[in-house]
C-alpha cells in the first residue's frame, strides 16, 4: 500500500508541475518548427516546398491543440512573438496569432489561428481549412490589432489586418468578429455602409505613399475607446498611384448601439 501511495503521489506531483515550464515547452516546441520554416524559406534561396507545407501545417495543428487550453490564452509568449504577430483583445477573451507561410515572393501569404474563451469559460480555436494550394485557401493577410467595442449583448472586436500584394500593393482590412455563445461569429453585420450592412471594409493602397510611417507595420485603422469609433483615411486612385495613394483625409464610423455608421 505504501508503495502505491508513493507512485500515485509522485504521479499528481508530476501533473501538477508548475504551468509555466510546460508552457515553455509548447513554445520550443513552435519555435523548433519555426526553424524549419526558416531554413527551407523561399526567401533565403534554398526554398523545400513541401518542408514549408509540412511545417506550416504542423505550426497550425500545434495552435489549434494548445489553444485550447486557457493558459495557453494568457501566455505572453514572449520568443515566439519574434516569429508570430501575436495580437490580444482588450478582456483577453479573443487572440490571433499569424505568420508568414514564407511561401511567397513579392506577394505574401499569410496564416491565422484565432483562439478565444466562450460564455461557459472554455477556450476555443479557429482557422481556415488547411491547403496547400494557394490558389484555393488565397493568400490571407496577418492580423495586426483587436478594437473592442462593448454592447449590451456582448463585446464586438474588429480585427485589422494587412495584406502585401507586392512590394508597392498593401491593403487593409478591418472585420466584426463576436463570441456568440460556445462559438466564434465571423461575420456579423454590425458595419453600415452606402453599399449595405457589411461585416467588414477593406481598402488597397500603394505602399510608397505611406513608406514614411514610422511604425511597422504601419496602421492605417484608428480607434477611439471613449467615443465607440473607428477610421481610416481616404485613399485616392490616380496616374500617378493606380494602386492608391493614402491621403491625410478620414473617413470614421461611429457605433450607434447597434451598427457602427459614417458620421464623416
Amino acid at each position: 500500500m505504501r508503495k502505491i501511495f508513493f507512485l500515485t503521489t509522485l504521479i499528481l506531483a508530476c501533473v501538477s508541475a508548475s504551468p509555466a515550464q510546460t508552457l515553455t515547452k509548447i513554445e520550443d516546441e513552435l519555435l523548433g518548427h519555426f526553424q524549419k520554416l526558416s531554413k527551407s524559406s523561399n526567401y533565403n534561396g534554398a526554398s523545400d516546398y513541401d518542408v514549408l507545407a509540412t511545417e506550416n501545417k504542423a505550426i497550425r495543428t500545434a495552435l489549434l491543440k494548445y489553444g485550447l487550453r486557457a493558459d495557453v490564452l494568457k501566455f505572453a509568449f514572449a520568443r515566439l512573438r519574434k516569429q508570430v504577430t501575436l495580437t490580444t483583445s482588450r478582456d483577453g477573451n479573443l487572440r490571433t496569432y499569424s505568420w508568414d507561410g514564407e511561401e511567397g515572393g513579392t506577394m505574401h501569404d499569410f496564416y491565422t489561428v484565432y483562439q478565444f474563451r466562450s460564455r461557459s469559460g472554455k477556450v476555443h480555436t479557429w482557422a481556415e481549412p488547411y491547403s496547400r494550394d494557394l490558389q484555393k485557401r488565397g493568400a490571407g493577410g496577418f492580423v495586426q490589432q483587436i478594437f473592442q467595442t462593448d454592447t449590451g449583448s456582448g463585446p464586438i472586436y474588429l480585427t485589422v489586418s494587412t495584406f502585401i500584394g507586392s512590394t508597392s500593393l498593401g491593403g487593409q482590412t478591418i472585420s466584426a468578429l463576436k463570441i456568440d455563445g460556445e462559438g466564434l461569429d465571423r461575420s456579423p453585420k454590425v458595419i453600415k455602409t452606402s453599399s449595405g450592412v457589411k461585416s467588414s471594409i477593406t481598402f488597397q493602397y500603394d505602399f510608397f505613399s505611406v513608406v514614411d510611417h514610422p511604425e511597422r507595420p504601419v496602421k492605417l485603422f484608428y480607434f477611439d475607446d471613449s467615443k465607440k469609433s473607428f477610421r481610416f483615411p481616404v485613399v485616392i486612385q490616380d496616374k500617378k498611384t493606380p494602386q492608391g495613394r493614402v491621403t491625410n483625409r478620414y473617413i470614421t464610423y461611429r457605433f450607434d448601439g447597434k451598427y457602427f455608421v459614417k458620421v464623416g
